[in-house]
């Protein structure tokens, strides 16, 4: 676990508040019971490493942006790289969508992430949502950047907008909901709406560009 989110799993309070607030009443029947893990079990990482399992080597690199905490995985034996989020949501081949909730999200630190990725030249990408990418894994890291990048001006755009932000999360998911069902099928985009929770994504890069207008 990378150095910054270790004292989470060892006290994940914080955790849970902060993903109540997003999840309010379902998060017990999405997640159970969340228990803190023994800090001796814990192996902290920056970024940089090589850790030994299973007779492998795995190259560590610290990849914020989605979450400051994200760290991706390569087996250069195998041409695996185990990226998470970092490398989006992608069903059955199709759209790579920016996952982009509170609080986390970084638009500059996630495209250095993309690319830190890309220069291990993965065969493999290995997915939380759903899999994995197999082939045009350069094509999918990229698509994905430019994904990020025009999600991430439409907030923007967004922000200067008449209305509360309530108007302005539901314009964006209804943008997000056509952009979808205008590359698939109605049942792969309910797909990517379970996975990539839209109703959290205008909250993420709104935070994000309201934070740089405030450090300006």
């Amino acid at each position: 676990m990378h150095e910054r989110g270790a004292r989470h799993l060892v006290d994940p309070s914080k955790l849970l508040d902060s993903a109540t607030r997003l999840y309010g009443a379902a998060m017990d029947s999405l997640w159970g019971e969340v228990a803190p893990v023994p800090e001796r079990n814990l192996i902290v990482l920056t970024g940089g490493e090589i850790l030994e399992a299973g007779g492998r080597a795995f190259e560590v690199a610290y990849t914020p942006g989605h979450a400051s905490h994200h760290v991706s995985y390569f087996d250069r034996s195998s041409g695996i790289a185990f990226v998470g989020d970092t490398a989006g949501v992608c069903v059955n081949g199709g759209y790579v969508l920016p996952p982009t909730p509170p609080p986390d999200i970084d638009v500059e630190l996630w495209l250095d992430s993309i690319q830190a990725i890309d220069r291990w030249q993965p065969s493999t990408l290995f997915l939380t949502h759903f899999g994995p990418v197999t082939s045009g894994v350069s094509a999918h890291l990229q698509a994905l950047a430019g994904n990020l990048r025009r999600s991430a001006a439409l907030v923007r755009e967004s922000l200067g907008s008449q209305g509360t932000d309530e108007d302005r999360k539901s314009q964006y998911e209804a943008w997000m909901a056509a952009e979808l069902r205008s590359q698939m099928s109605e049942d792969m985009a309910k797909a990517y709406e379970m996975a990539a929770g839209f109703r959290m994504s205008w909250p993420g890069l709104a935070r994000y560009w309201r934070k740089k207008e405030r450090a300006a």
